[in-house]
């Protein structure tokens, strides 16, 4: 594994109503809380800690390029527009780096477009710079480095304020056409082992599976088996 310890962070889930789809979480035994609209865009979360689902939506077009997240749903667009077509589901996910400058020029020097971006949101001494691959698969996850680093950041903002539930979150699914191609490339591009398809990421695995999708399908966690808003949860013991 390289220097830059790379962990899953967290979900990319696009759902058509934020306050409905939180409300189909908890429904199902994943306690979700849904944030206040602003800016055009609202997002709730399950999990506010080191692992955790970000549900969003975005409620105009003025949500591109305004507010903290502006620039990363910019970039974020086409997939937006892919998976809003679909009636809504994963987009992509969020994987925490110690450094994510330095992840950024290892990746241009690999021949990767890079995009950073810097954000600190309004109200919290905190701040993040995130890393965005254009020319990777819609599913291709992107980079995130917090400062101060994430376990200080929900230990000191976050622990305590919402009831995470019983369930955890093991692994994503991701179905596209050569899954042993793919993750080959992703374990290549993150610097963690891969065996066979499956993408070793600590913090939850990644697995593809044959099929035509060339998306994130669904969420393999320790709760039930649901499908929320097209997002498939499949239990720990199914997977």
């Amino acid at each position: 594994m390289i220097a830059e310890r790379p962990e899953f962070d967290h979900l990319l889930h696009w759902v058509p109503d934020v306050t409905e789809a939180s409300a189909k979480y908890t429904a199902a035994g994943f306690p979700a809380h849904a944030g206040e609209a602003a800016n055009g865009f609202q997002n709730g979360l399950w999990r506010l800690d080191e692992r955790y689902v970000e549900i969003f939506t975005v409620l105009e077009d003025g949500a591109y390029g305004k507010g903290v997240f502006g620039r990363a749903l910019t970039l974020l667009r086409p997939a937006i527009e892919d998976i809003a077509a679909r009636g809504g589901g994963a987009m992509t996910f969020a994987v925490n780096v110690t450094d994510a400058a330095a992840a950024a020029q290892r990746l241009r020097l690999a021949d990767h477009h890079v995009e950073e971006i810097v954000a600190s949101p309004e109200g919290y001494d905190v701040s993040f710079r995130e890393v965005f691959l254009p020319d990777a698969p819609f599913w291709a996850p992107f980079l995130i480095t917090y400062d101060p680093p994430r376990e200080q950041i929900f230990t000191e903002h976050a622990k305590g304020r919402f009831d995470p539930g019983p369930h955890d979150i093991t692994a994503i699914v991701i179905q596209t056409a050569d899954p042993r191609h793919s993750a080959t490339w992703l374990g290549g591009l993150l610097g963690v082992p891969v065996r066979g398809t499956e993408v070793l990421l600590p913090g939850a695995h990644v697995l593809f599976e044959e099929g035509p999708e060339d998306r994130i399908t669904g969420v393999v966690t320790t709760g039930p088996k649901t499908e929320i808003d097209g997002l498939a949860f499949h239990p720990e013991k199914e997977a």
